[in-house]
């Protein structure tokens, strides 16, 4: 007996357990378009794909989705009274509409107890074909703080986000920038820098071509005088790896780079100058803005690690600044 009561138990928790994890969904409603059922079907069937793959919960449909005769035209108290029969804890509704050439997804999601809303989102499209990225962006939202408008990866922008802003699908991008920065030589100067980027988008990474320059400096080390300057400059080939799709995400990156630091001093009888040159690495991350725009920003702090050696030792610097880059046309 004792042991029938804490199965009934562990079963009653795991029912109560499933209960709040599960969705009961009739299916799209199609407004203002043609009832095609097909459609109607592979949209609802989709937006449960995307919900299960994001997230922990159980998307239960109409049995009688798919059926010509089925329009999902369900009032929510209706929808509800399913919904408890199934056991489920939420109920959510959606319609698709067609409104002056524009596709607009709107989704509900209720308590099937007394259908109070507990989270809403929108998405809007200009052709079918925005369908698909529309319901990714809705399944990974659901039931979260991010809305599908905002949360835009970089091969879900559809031909209507690109109207009235310059976004694009990243496949593969050329860009073309320049940048700004400085080098931090510890314990001895800041270098103020610019320079030239070139960025090759491969949807998973991105691959860069840099040159940078950081004019001469006064530097301090051992309190010599304003005469002690330095002068260094590099070619840069590396690879940046963004760790999200998002338009706005963060990245680590790492190269070689071709470089050269020159060392003059005049504090002396006799003038002092060294150049030298050769091949180091460099490692970091930084920020990267609105990626799939036609213009956009990286910034970055890396150590640059040179494998050659001026006046008795390695220059290693730490480089930050920001790329402003810019869509090259093809």
């Amino acid at each position: 007996m004792k042991a029938y009561l804490i199965s009934l138990s562990f079963l009653l928790i795991f029912q109560c357990s499933f209960a709040q994890k599960t969705v009961y969904f009739p299916g799209f409603e199609l407004i203002n378009m043609d009832s095609a059922a097909g459609l109607q079907y592979s949209t609802s069937k989709l937006l449960k794909s995307y919900i299960e793959d994001n997230h922990n919960y159980t998307i239960i449909l109409n049995e009688h989705l798919g059926n010509p005769n089925y329009t999902a035209r369900e009032l929510l108290a209706e929808s509800a009274r399913v919904a408890a029969e199934k056991g489920t804890r939420y109920v959510m509704q959606g319609e698709i509409h067609y409104l002056q050439g524009v596709y607009i997804i709107s989704l509900g999601v209720y308590e099937s107890a007394d259908h109070t809303q507990v989270w809403h989102d929108m998405a809007k499209g200009s052709v079918e074909q925005d369908l698909d990225p529309l319901l990714s962006r809705l399944g990974r939202a659901f039931f979260t703080s991010r809305t599908a408008k905002t949360d835009i990866e970089i091969d879900e922008v559809t031909e209507y986000d690109q109207q009235g802003v310059e976004l694009a699908q990243i496949k593969v991008n050329h860009f073309v920038g320049v940048m700004l920065g400085g080098k931090h030589i510890p314990n001895q100067s800041t270098l103020s820098g610019f320079g030239l980027a070139y960025t090759y988008d491969a949807s998973t990474v991105l691959f860069n071509f840099d040159f940078e320059l950081y004019p001469t400096s006064t530097l301090s080390i051992d309190h010599h005088s304003s005469d002690r300057r330095l002068q260094t400059g590099n070619i840069g080939l590396g690879v940046t790896y963004p760790l999200t799709r998002k338009r706005m995400t963060f990245y680590v990156q790492g190269g070689m780079e071709y470089g050269f630091t020159s060392i003059r001093d005049k504090s002396y009888d006799l003038p002092y100058a060294e150049t030298e040159s050769g091949i180091g690495a460099y490692l970091g991350g930084g920020f990267l803005i609105n990626r799939n725009s036609t213009v956009n920003l990286r910034m970055f702090t890396t150590l640059s690690i040179p494998f050659y050696q001026v006046d008795g030792s390695n220059v290693t610097g730490i480089k930050f600044g920001i790329v402003t880059s810019f869509a090259k046309k093809r």
